[in-house]
């Protein structure tokens, strides 16, 4: 099943018009014509289906025949990062975090991250390229602090704050977690993982500090491997 996605401001009453390249990916890779069924999201909960009307050279509109309101997933937790050396890398944990149901992830600049700034534009284009891959109607928030206490500033000190340490003596079972409670924050640090500083300011929000595998895990790894033990946790 193929889905598009369509800013809101380009949805109107009766019409949504794809634009760049949503567009061009509709007309000219699967060559969609005019009269033929299509699915759109808006990133916003809405989910439309409609016939392509009009295809220009880089806009495709569609006549609107149903739209539902899809809810916001609340308990959807967010997935903290530090920055990381490379982009691929990054790309690779926002597309499986996106697909595994996040409601955000957000990147902080770690006493021990090498690289200080992430293409922001690459990233959202992975964003919603997972989101139409998952079947998701709401698109994951992306942001970038410029170090730890930034981001849980944000966040307040009532979120719940889980963070991977390779030393820590406790794993993700056991812990009491339920889908009722505001988003959780699953947070791992860059190479080199959290300072012995970060790890104070973590440990006086009253972080829980979770070990994942016995192993060393890049910080890729370890978030996507936290998104799978929390949700775990929660359905069993």
């Amino acid at each position: 099943m193929n889905i598009f996605y369509a800013s809101p401001s380009d949805v109107h009453q009766d019409v949504i018009e794809l634009r760049g390249q949503e567009a061009i990916h509709a007309s000219k890779a699967l060559r969609y014509s005019r009269g033929d069924n299509i699915t759109v999201v808006d990133g916003q909960g809405g989910w439309y289906e409609g016939e392509v009307h009009t295809i220009l050279s880089e806009s495709v509109r569609i006549a609107i025949s149903s739209h539902t309101a899809r809810p916001e997933p609340q308990s959807a937790p967010v997935l903290g990062i530090g920055i990381i050396k490379k982009q691929d890398r990054l790309e690779f944990a926002v597309e499986k975090a996106v697909e595994l149901g996040v409601k955000g992830v957000q990147f902080f600049r770690g006493e021990h991250s090498v690289k200080q700034n992430v293409r922001l534009d690459r990233l959202q284009s992975v964003v919603v390229s997972a989101m139409k891959q998952s079947l998701r109607a709401w698109k994951p928030e992306l942001r970038v602090f410029k170090n730890l206490e930034a981001m849980a500033d944000y966040y307040g000190e009532k979120r719940k704050i889980i963070a991977s340490h390779q030393t820590a003596e406790r794993s993700f079972d056991g812990l009491e977690l339920t889908d009722q409670e505001a988003p959780v924050v699953l947070l791992t640090g860059p190479e080199g993982g959290f300072s012995n500083r970060e790890q104070a300011f973590l440990k006086d929000r009253q972080t829980t500090f979770v070990r994942l595998n016995a192993r060393r895990l890049r910080t890729e790894t370890a978030g996507i491997t936290m998104l799978a033990q929390y949700h775990f946790c929660l359905t069993t």
